[in-house]
């Protein structure tokens, strides 16, 4: 059991950059070493990937989180800020 434990935070740890056939590998692994039911096999295939799809969106949001911050503290304009100069630039230019 401990095993099977720390194969699936390994697993979760590579979700990262999971793809179907590397779940499927895992899972195929783990089923010839009697750690996962063969009937089990397409579902626990299945929550890895899912598993995968998670923690990328969840490291996303942090990447993106950490980015505006750091933008922020170092005074860089967003696009936003960017697009609101633009408009009122272009107010500034009808007015002549």
């Amino acid at each position: 059991m401990e095993g099977y434990m720390e194969r699936m935070f390994l697993a979760g740890v590579g979700a990262l950059t999971l793809t179907k056939e590397k779940a499927e590998k895992i899972v195929s692994d783990l089923v010839k070493k009697g750690e996962v039911a063969k009937k089990d096999q397409p579902e626990f295939v299945k929550r890895l990937l899912e598993r995968g799809k998670a923690s990328r969106a969840e490291i996303e949001k942090i990447i993106e989180k950490t980015v505006t911050n750091v933008l922020g503290k170092l005074n860089i304009p967003t696009k936003s800020d960017i697009d609101a100069l633009i408009k009122k630039i272009d107010g500034l230019v009808k007015k002549k």
